[in-house]
């Protein structure tokens, strides 16, 4: 990683996962007004996420604390940056899922405007399954995306996740949901 280090951090930050252009990294403090600015109070980026709105900055940042990993943990949300600047394009992570009454894992990315139609999705959604699967040791994993966001749908498909069903949540709202088993992965990794 060729960041340098912000003023006041003792060391970098843990890199979760690497791919040709991306690193998927533990968040710091300083990424906090990034993250709300570039993704959490964009509404063009919210219209499909979560509950559909922008966050407020003090919503933005008690989310950011609940959900990110800041530490030594390899799931939870992350920081996603790009080589080489390490500038912050979005977020993704893989995260506990009860959506289908099991211990699973949900595959998830959020991306800046200025990522949107590059492949990002798609590349750091690779690196998710390999580390969901190889790393992690699952035995499937979930994607939850509101029906209505096609670009993310397409980035399931492609990543050879079905759809399963479509159901609500009380804090997303209607979401469906994609699946893809270590086999079948595997299978078509091959």
């Amino acid at each position: 990683m060729n960041q340098k280090p912000t003023p006041g951090s003792k060391k970098q930050p843990l890199v979760i996962l690497t791919t040709t252009r991306l690193i998927l990294r533990a968040a710091v403090e300083e990424d906090i007004p990034i993250l709300q600015d570039l993704i959490l109070g964009d509404s063009d980026v919210m219209r499909f996420a979560f509950s559909g709105t922008p966050m407020a900055r003090d919503a933005a940042e008690d989310f950011i604390r609940r959900s990110f990993t800041f530490g030594e943990s390899l799931t939870g949300m992350a920081v996603l940056t790009e080589k080489p600047a390490g500038e912050a394009i979005g977020f993704a992570g893989l995260s506990p899922c009860q959506a289908l009454g099991a211990d699973d894992f949900e595959i998830g990315f959020v991306l800046a405007r200025r990522a949107w139609g590059r492949g990002i999705a798609t590349e750091v959604g690779e690196a998710q399954l390999a580390f969901g699967f190889d790393r992690l040791k699952c035995g499937r994993l979930l994607g939850l995306v509101d029906p209505r966001n096609a670009p993310s749908i397409h980035a399931l498909e492609k990543l050879g996740m079905r759809h399963l069903e479509t159901m609500t949540d009380p804090r997303r709202g209607s979401r469906s949901v994609y699946v893809i088993e270590a086999a079948e992965w595997r299978r078509r990794a091959e």
